[in-house]
């Protein structure tokens, strides 16, 4: 018969039980962070110990024993969390997946797509001269801030202030908002 030293204990489960109430306020705190509700944590925690109970033959006794167990409840969290992104793409039935690739939803045109080159010409025509100016370079000649604002003498943030104001403007005359609807809603 072999004896053994005092101060290695039996790794029994009424040794378990002793180490989960010692550990079991700092894993609920970690399930809680995790779940984000009291039932899911609880569950995750018994889910734990359980593991942690079938595999004790796996722990080394001298080592962190929290830190055991706190890896233990962060793999069964993203097993959870991966078995719940299975289960909801199993929900679509192949049939269902094949349709929707097959024949996927026709995008309506946005409305500035209807707007031809004459019409934006003639808004262009009805815009202040330096929202026109700093629009063409700018929009038809693709020219950089930097250049614009030497062309013209101005600042560059001089530039973008007008362009933004010219395409507002623009899009007030090109596509006029319904009476009684408000922009942005």
């Amino acid at each position: 018969m072999e004896s053994r030293p005092l101060s290695s204990p039996t790794l029994d489960s009424r040794w378990f039980a002793a180490f989960a109430r010692e550990h079991e306020a700092a894993l609920h705190a970690t399930a809680m962070r995790l779940c984000g509700n009291a039932t899911d944590a609880r569950d995750l925690v018994q889910d734990t110990f359980e593991r942690g109970l079938r595999n004790l033959a796996r722990y080394k006794v001298g080592t962190d024993g929290r830190a055991w167990l706190l890896t233990i409840l962060h793999h069964l969290f993203i097993d959870r969390c991966r078995s719940r992104t299975r289960e909801r793409r199993a929900d679509v039935s192949a049939e269902d997946m094949e349709e929707r690739i097959a024949a996927p939803e026709v995008e309506a045109a946005p409305a500035w797509a209807s707007i031809s080159p004459e019409q934006l010409r003639e808004a262009l025509e009805k815009i202040p001269e330096e929202f026109r100016t700093v629009y063409r370079l700018h929009a038809l000649e693709n020219r950089s801030y930097v250049e614009i604002a030497e062309r013209l003498g101005i600042p560059k943030a001089t530039v973008g202030t007008r362009l933004i104001r010219a395409r507002r403007k623009l899009k007030e005359l090109l596509m006029p908002q319904p009476p009684g609807e408000a922009e942005g809603t």
